[in-house]
């Protein structure tokens, strides 16, 4: 601990001499002080509480700035570049995860983060749900490809293009109703993806900037998980939505140039615009030190997702591709559980609603993968 020892000696000295002069005084006149000895007596005090105090301070300032540097020096050691912000301390009340006030409760709760729910210094930040995964740092890589449809239901009706063939008909033929093709309208249910952090209730509490952090982080963890549920698909023990691997045509091939062209041709032959190659990222960085990078233009833009097996690789016109999402993202808070509050730490969710993938013809999704 730093203190300053001369500054310290000095009001303690002056302390001291203060004392003797007041003990002096006591002693000479006792309880029955004249009025001038009245008014010396207060001087004194006066002088003794003012030295006390500044010894006092110059403690304390020791004090915090050997804590500062502990905290400092953990931080650095835990890889940090910079020290935080100065804390500011505030009631817990005050405290906002994604814009809902945080509840003080044993177990999750959730509220849905709608215009109308968010604290009203919140309420211009207020974004559908598919916006703020696919902005978040790290979210959703797909979410701004496939046509996002909201909703505030667990199932319902989702829009896509009809497949329909377009011919020549003679002058004067009459129409036939065998011949008028259905507009498919894609039904969906959804499923439920969350994402869970807890944090120490005094870091919580006392640093503001600790809220853009849970945020940016409950954001990033939703949107990667719904890309995983898009490409991959995903059940909840009751309700099983199919992704785009369960819903493409295959063909079995291994991952190659020659192959992954090929299905860019299949999209095109269906009539659709391949606008996305999907893989995982130790397959892009074959594919790509195997391409000639002249045709990197010629092709699609690769987009590498962990979910997508690794000797896969799914040719798509996602802008055929209709996904379903609850428009308000789900979010709760626990305080009070007994494991949180006895290691005095607060937990923060966010929760989003997908349904299924629709698309409008399966040739539209190429897959790509080794025969089983």
């Amino acid at each position: 601990m730093t203190l300053n020892a001369t500054l310290a000696a000095d009001h303690i000295a002056k302390r001291e001499a203060a004392t003797a002069k007041l003990t002096a005084l006591q002693a000479k006149y006792g309880k029955n002080l004249p009025a001038g000895a009245k008014e010396t007596e207060e001087r004194l005090l006066s002088e003794i509480a003012r030295n006390d105090a500044a010894v006092r301070g110059l403690v304390g300032d020791a004090v915090e700035t050997e804590r500062d540097s502990a905290d400092f020096n953990h931080m650095v050691s835990l890889g940090a570049r910079q020290r935080p912000d100065d804390v500011a301390k505030r009631s817990f009340d005050d405290v906002r995860i994604l814009g809902i006030r945080v509840s003080r409760a044993e177990t999750f709760s959730f509220v849905e983060r709608s215009a109308d729910a968010l604290d009203a210094l919140d309420t211009d930040n207020w974004k559908p749900a598919p916006i703020m995964l696919a902005e978040a740092p790290n979210g959703s890589q797909l979410l701004a490809r496939v046509q996002t449809f909201t909703h505030d239901s667990t199932r319902g009706y989702v829009p896509v293009v009809p497949q329909l063939q377009a011919s020549i008909t003679g002058r004067n033929d009459e129409l036939q109703p065998g011949t008028i093709a259905t507009g498919l309208i894609g039904t969906f249910e959804t499923v439920k993806v969350a994402a869970m952090v807890k944090a120490d209730h005094d870091d919580v509490q006392d640093y503001p900037q600790l809220e853009a952090s849970l945020y940016a982080a409950l954001l990033s963890a939703l949107g990667a998980g719904v890309d995983d549920v898009i490409v991959s698909g995903g059940t909840d023990g009751d309700v099983t939505v199919p992704g785009l691997l369960d819903l493409g045509t295959v063909t079995a091939a291994t991952v190659t140039v020659a192959s992954v062209l090929g299905a860019v041709a299949r999209v095109k032959t269906a009539r659709a615009v391949p606008d996305t190659i999907l893989m995982h990222p130790n397959t892009e960085a074959a594919f790509l030190g195997a391409i000639d990078g002249a045709l990197l233009d010629k092709l699609p833009a690769i987009v590498a997702i962990p979910s997508v097996p690794a000797d896969t690789a799914i040719v798509a016109a996602l802008g055929n591709t209709a996904v379903a999402m609850r428009e308000n993202l789900g979010v709760a808070s626990a305080t009070d559980h007994p494991e949180l509050f006895y290691k005095d730490q607060v937990a923060f969710a966010g929760r989003a609603r997908i349904g299924d993938v629709v698309v409008a013809n399966a040739a539209h999704v190429q897959i790509v993968k080794p025969a089983a």
